[in-house]
Formats: structure tokens, sequence, C-alpha cells
């Protein structure tokens, strides 16, 4: 299924949940990808930033015990922070157990490394869920360049909280494959967000972008250097 033009959805019916537990393994770094600086703002702060204007609250999903700053600063931007559903772990867990805390029909799920994230994006998505009306909501879902990007993605609470809670009890530890497979069944209903819809409100499709290697945060950072300017200088007098 793909999107048609829908019209925005109000803020006070999207929830941003940021996924905050991933560990920065491919990144080789000691620290969570979150807490880098990027542009002179920790990207976290970011992803809340962009996020605070198109979502009514903002969860952030972080691991049991997790011990670096990342808490904390969710804490100091004003989220809600929880963490995943256990005794599961992983990607699955977090969105499920963001879900769970949402108050929202709608929630948009989102990696925490993503410092780019387009709110004409994420209010086309939303929109896009509601197409066929609020009673009959779907999931919006970026397939870009063939893959699925689960992470970055539109989720009505009512239908995928239980699914993914039973996905996770059958075993499943992949949001792609529980993805695939609901449509496969064409339940719970998804709606795949194409390039062409993508690009329609993200021309460079930098929403999608993660800093998950170093070549990633490289881009990232000149992509950064790049909107830099230097403003007018006003006098103080």
């Amino acid at each position: 299924m793909t999107s048609s033009s829908p019209q925005n959805v109000a803020r006070d019916q999207v929830t941003g949940i940021v996924l905050g537990g991933g560990l920065s393994t491919r990144l080789g770094i000691t620290q969570s990808k979150l807490l880098i600086h990027l542009g002179g703002k920790l990207v976290l702060a970011r992803v809340a930033d962009a996020l605070k204007m198109v979502c009514s609250e903002l969860v952030l999903v972080v691991r049991p015990e997790q011990e670096d700053d990342v808490p904390d600063l969710g804490i100091a931007l004003n989220m809600h922070v929880i963490s995943d559903t256990v005794p599961y772990k992983g990607p699955l867990a977090g969105i499920h157990a963001g879900l769970a805390a949402s108050t929202t029909p709608l929630s948009f799920v989102v990696a925490g490394d993503h410092p780019f994230i387009s709110r004409n994006l994420v209010n086309a998505m939303a929109a896009a869920a509601s197409v066929d009306g609020p009673e009959s909501p779907s999931a919006v879902i970026p397939r870009s360049e063939g893959v699925l990007n689960p992470l970055h993605a539109i989720y009505p609470r009512e239908h995928w909280a239980p699914y993914f809670a039973h996905a996770m009890s059958d075993g499943e530890t992949s949001p792609s494959r529980t993805i695939e497979k609901a449509i496969s069944a064409d339940y719970p209903p998804v709606t795949i967000f194409t390039d062409e819809d993508l690009e329609r409100a993200d021309p460079r499709k930098i929403s999608l972008m993660d800093i998950d290697t170093p070549e990633n945060l490289n881009a990232a950072r000149k992509i950064i250097e790049a909107r830099r300017f230097t403003p007018r200088h006003h006098s103080l007098g």
C-alpha cells in the first residue's frame, strides 16, 4: 500500500518515541551516540527539539539499568524516560515499551541517532496514517531504496502495541521481519512511504540518516558545516 496526499494531523494526536538504549559498537566509541556534539548541540537534543514541534509528548526508551548520561539528559529535555519491555531487549522491546507508554492514538518512533529529523516528513507520515479516517489508522513505514525503516515510522498504538507484544512472545527480535509479516497478512494495516513520498516532504531524505558508523558521522558533520552561516551583527546600543 502506498500513501495518498492527506492533510496534517494535530500535534496532540502524536507522541514522539525516541529509542535511546542502543550501543555504539559500529561507531567505535565508548559513549552513546546520543551524547555526541553536532554543531554545538547534543544529538539527543537535536532530536528532541525537532519532535517537540510536531508531538505532544516525548518518550525516551532506554535499556534497563542504563548507566550513561542519556536518561538524565532525557529528563533535562522534559522527556518521559522509560526502559525496554522486560524480559525482552533490543529495538522491538523499545518500540513496544514506547507504544505502551504513549497517550495518543499515533506515535512516531525514531532511533535516537537521527540528527536531521524533518518535521514536514513526520507530519506527512502522521497524516498518511489517518488517510482512511481516525477509526482505521495505519502504520506508516518508509521503504527507501528497497529497505524498510522501522525505526523512523508512525505506529497506531491500539493495534501495534499488542502486535509487537505477540511477536516478542513468539521469539521475534527483528522489527523489520515483524512488519514484513504484517504486510504479508495485511494486518495490522501498513502504508509504505516510497522514495517518491519521502522526497516530497524531505527532498534530500536526510531525515532517515543515522550516525551508525564513522562514515555516517563524518557525513553528518559535513551537512552541519554546510548549513553554518554568519549572522548579521546588530548594535547593542
